[in-house]
């Protein structure tokens, strides 16, 4: 097996146990608090508010830039450099943690501006405000994740990055079990966690403890890699002003995906269950691309960067044209596919317990509104890392600002006549305009970048896609149902169908995707 294909298997299994565990996750909390309810949204909420301000004030910087500066770092063997810049990050992340931690009253309160009329907005806000509180602990260890992962990625080793998050979802699912103890009862309320501090520390703990486990367990690959760091709290250093250079742009691009993010939870308006429903859609929305996409995307960017680096222009070319084929031969069908049998995909997974047949079409509608914009979402932030490989950070921002203009006007537009459909709809419009907008910028930023011809593999995968779908829906048709071993048997069949589809019209096609791919796989 070639090592390429070792590293992609890596990524995308490790991926993939991340993902199924996060399903299960979800599902069992949503059997645990009884799922669509106000207090879901209220830990749904909670819990995504470290992901939202790390992104907000760290992650961005680090995910558009250490991957790139770590790969140079390694390869012009400047060990300082990397200490300083991993010792400077770790005390900015402790700064944002604990401030973070102290505004916790503030950060939800952003969130939840609008909630449901079904319940008590002070008793929501105050029930997500104590969990947020608890929750925000994990920022710092996000960070040591996103510091530990890229210097390992840097160095070509995927293997553990990329299945550590499947512990973290496996010790929060340990932990829900303990719920119903902790509150006396299945089905605990708002009320019962104010009134309750050992169920709050069972929620909020659970998942947070989960974090630092996901970031401790990288550790021994650290040594393993032999990557030797010492504490060196050099702000002024080369490699840290480089890194610094980037920010500015890197912290407006997220600054403007919060921006989108406070908008549609607000719109979501908090307490009806809507929350829950639109997570879970789009939980199930960023499977195929974190199982497709990102392994692809992962393995390619070290080999980008060393490809600048060297200035091997014709290499980099052929590398960033072929990762965007790449990744859109693979989403395509999936997102096509999502569309299509997405009731069935949702009743298998959430419709038991106290999830009812009109909860599940309402998540469904939602995965409905997202599934056509996953190729685009794919493509948008694998072009969006080219950027960073470069050393752009302006264009990304650009590009990312007018993405997520589009999602806000066309999420308050869509959002009071379609709900979290209009809502999921709003998302992939603005990514797939973003991303056949993005490669055009490529192309001036990089001449000789082949856009006739990448378009032109765009289109063929897209016609393939549309006809596998047309297939698989008169197939599920007669096949199986829409919930339990129903519908398993229907997304079995209609997936297996699907896939012949798709792989038989781009052959008839002669579309030289499906022999690249094969042709990678196999070096």
């Amino acid at each position: 097996m070639s090592g390429l294909l070792k590293s992609n298997l890596a990524v995308a299994t490790g991926t993939a146990m991340s993902r199924i565990t996060g399903l299960v996750r979800v599902a069992v909390l949503g059997a645990v608090l009884g799922a669509p309810s106000a207090l879901a949204d209220a830990y749904d909420l909670a819990n995504g508010t470290p992901n939202m301000i790390y992104e907000l004030l760290v992650g961005g910087i680090l995910s558009s830039s250490l991957v790139p500066l770590f790969t140079r770092l390694h390869e012009e063997r400047d060990r300082e450099g990397t200490s300083a810049v991993v010792t400077v990050m770790l005390i900015v992340i402790a700064v944002v943690t604990a401030a973070a931690v102290l505004a916790a009253p503030l950060v939800f309160r952003l969130y939840s501006l609008l909630t449901s009329a079904e319940v008590d907005a002070g008793q929501y806000r105050a029930v997500g405000t104590l969990l947020t509180r608890i929750f925000l602990v994990q920022i710092f260890f996000y960070g040591l994740n996103a510091l530990a992962t890229a210097l390992l990625n840097s160095r070509n080793r995927f293997f553990a990055a990329a299945w550590v998050p499947a512990l973290a979802n496996v010790v929060t699912i340990g932990s829900l079990f303990l719920v119903a103890g902790a509150a006396g009862h299945s089905h605990p309320t708002l009320a019962d966690v104010l009134d309750n501090s050992r169920l709050r520390w069972v929620l909020g703990g659970g998942a947070t403890i989960g974090i630092v486990v996901m970031a401790v367990a990288l550790l021994p690959s650290l040594a393993a890699a032999r990557v030797r760091l010492r504490f060196k709290p050099d702000f002024r250093h080369p490699a840290v002003k480089r890194l610094r250079s980037l920010s500015g742009w890197a912290l407006g691009f997220v600054v403007a995906n919060q921006v989108a993010i406070v908008v549609v939870r607000n719109l979501l308006r908090g307490g009806s269950g809507s929350v829950f429903s639109y997570s879970r859609a789009y939980l199930w929305f960023v499977l195929p691309h974190g199982l497709l996409a990102v392994s692809i995307a992962t393995t390619f960017l070290p080999d980008m960067t060393r490809s600048i680096t060297r200035k091997d222009k014709e290499q980099m070319i052929r590398q960033s044209a072929l990762g965007v084929r790449l990744i859109a031969l693979v989403t395509m069908p999936a997102a096509f596919g999502l569309f299509v049998l997405r009731r069935p995909i949702i009743g298998a997974a959430f419709e038991h317990g106290g999830v009812t047949p009109a909860d599940a079409l309402e998540t469904s509608r939602a995965l409905a509104g997202f599934a056509l914009g996953l190729a685009g979402f794919s493509v948008y932030l694998f072009v969006i890392r080219v950027f960073y490989a470069h050393q752009d950070a302006r264009s990304p921002f650009m590009i990312n600002l007018v993405e997520n203009a589009i999602n806000i006007a066309l999420a308050v537009v869509l959002a009071d006549r379609f709900g979290v459909l209009g809502l999921g709809a709003a998302f992939a419009a603005a990514y797939v305009v973003s991303a056949l907008w993005s490669l055009q910028v490529l192309s001036y930023k990089v001449p000789g970048y082949p856009l006739r011809h990448t378009f032109a593999g765009l289109y063929r995968m897209f016609l393939a896609a549309a006809i596998m779908a047309q297939a698989v829906w008169l197939v599920a048709r007669l096949v199986g149902g829409n919930t339990g071993i129903d519908a398993l048997l229907r997304i079995g069949v209609g997936t297996a169908t699907g896939i012949v589809v798709y792989l038989c019209v781009l052959l008839a096609m002669r579309a030289p995707e499906v022999g690249e791919l094969r042709s990678r796989l196999g070096r």
